[in-house]
Order: C-alpha cells, then structure tokens, then sequence
C-alpha cells in the first residue's frame, strides 16, 4: 500500500469518525393546522374513518434531549382547530424502542415569557394518561409542574382527552381551549404561529412528546405551530342532507299546477 494511499484511508476514518460522534441537531418541525370541517369525539380512538380526514398530518422524531438522543421514536400526527380550540391526534411507533406501558403519558407544552426577549417564565401543558383522566398543568420549573386546579388561586381543568397502546404503537387524542379564560392557560388565537423561539430566544418554546414512566424520562422534539384561520366560505360541522320540507307554498304550485293541466285537457278534449 502506497504512502498516499494509507493519508486516504486515514483521513477517511478520521471523517467517519468524526460524522459518528457528532451530536444531532434539534429539528423544530413547522406544522400547519387545518380548520376543522368534521367534528371530533376526543375518546382517544378512531371514532369513525372521517374524524380525522379534514386534518394536516405529519411525520416528526422524538427523542431524548428535545429530539437530539435515542432512543429516537417516529410518530404521526394529525392536527386541526376552530374558532375555539384545538385537537391532536397522535400515533407513536413504540415497538423494539421502549417496553409497552399502561402508564406512559403523551404531552403538548408551552413555555413563553411575560415580557419579549427575555426566559420564559411561564408555562402551560396537557398531559394525557392512559390510565385516569388528562391534566392541565402549569408552574413548570425545569423538573416539575404543579395542576391547574391546585394552583393560587385555583385554575381549571380544561383539557379533554385520553390514549391507549396497542401491541405496535401509542394513540392519543385530546383537545385543549385556545383561550379558556384561566390565567393558567395559554391564550392563542386562529391565524397565530407559537413556538418560533430558539437558544437565543427562550421564550417561545413548544414541545410535544411522550413521557416514558419507568424510566422517568421525556421523549420529545419542538414544533412551531401556525393556528389555521376561519375560511372566508365555511361550511357546518356534522349534519345530514335532508329531504325538502313539503311547505303550504309547495302544495300551492302542486294544486295550482294540477288545475291548469286539467283546463288545458278539457279544452283540448276529441271535437265533434
């Protein structure tokens, strides 16, 4: 093997090794919601093949340490909002990553600040259970977060929605007010985009993710989240296409209609 030869061989391991051992980069995902057209029943299941059918879905990772370690988890989700509040549908891909458990808990939660350009020093999350009803928590510290309804002074419960695992994937659906009134919650409007802060910007920060109990760990990725906006021609929600009413102007044009057919045929009848 010639001189130059093994330089190459070298430097191509050293680059490998190199590409090995660097560490990922945090991928903040742009989801776009869709406006809601077909209500949703939030039972964490797929209550009909239309539920979902009017939502943007996505294919995102999870992982340790916003998005960044394994174990890394591949997840679907579909997403949607009206004029009062948004829904999510989520189905993670588990199988061969973490063991199957009753007790891990899906999430979606925002940390923003009170005044621009500074840490965020608020925050607000739901947290949907498999077992139990959902949570709406908030004072998040860096390692903990305190219930909505223990709060002071008292705030509310307002998130709706609960999961279930399968033998291959996670399933979650919930619901949350875009603005419920709490001082708890976050308030967001159609048309808004939320989550856009980045390391120099900690005030704008949106996760999503799954947390996975025995290990006490979240497995997780940012997003940046654009509300969508009331269409300028919306159609309702749900409903049936009936049968026209039979009105008493209806049976008027029946009647009328009838009397001159028959004074037509009379006056048309055989000649003589």
């Amino acid at each position: 093997m010639t001189k130059k030869l093994r330089v190459y061989l070298v430097l191509l391991i050293i680059i490998n090794i190199t590409t090995a051992i660097k560490p990922a980069q945090t991928e903040n995902y742009a989801l776009q919601s869709s406006w809601l057209k077909t209500s949703v029943t939030v039972d964490g299941i797929l209550t009909t093949t239309q539920e979902w059918s009017d939502a943007n879905t996505y294919i995102i990772t999870l992982g340790l340490n916003e998005g960044t370690s394994p174990p890394y988890l591949r997840a679907k989700i579909w997403i949607k909002n009206d004029q009062e509040k948004l829904y999510i549908l989520m189905k993670i891909a588990y199988l061969d990553k973490i063991p199957g458990d009753a007790e891990d808990q899906a999430f979606l939660y925002y940390l923003w600040s009170t005044l621009a350009g500074t840490d965020w020093d608020r925050s607000d999350a739901a947290w949907l259970h498999q077992l139990g009803p959902p949570a709406d928590l908030t004072n998040y510290d860096g390692n903990t977060w305190q219930h909505d309804t223990l709060a002071t002074p008292p705030g509310e419960n307002n998130v709706q929605g609960r999961g279930y695992h399968d033998a291959t994937f996670y399933w979650f659906e919930f619901s949350r007010p875009l603005d419920s009134g709490d001082q708890w919650d976050w308030t967001v409007t159609p048309g808004e985009t939320i989550g856009q802060g980045n390391m120099e910007q900690t005030g704008d920060l949106l996760y999503i993710g799954i947390h996975d109990d025995s290990e006490g760990r979240r497995i997780e990725t940012r997003i940046t989240l654009t509300l969508a906006k009331k269409p300028e021609h919306n159609y309702p929600v749900g409903g049936t296409l009936d049968e026209r009413e039979t009105t008493p102007t209806h049976l008027l044009a029946i009647c009328v209609t009838l009397v001159i057919v028959a004074v037509l045929t009379a006056s048309i009848g055989p000649r003589r």
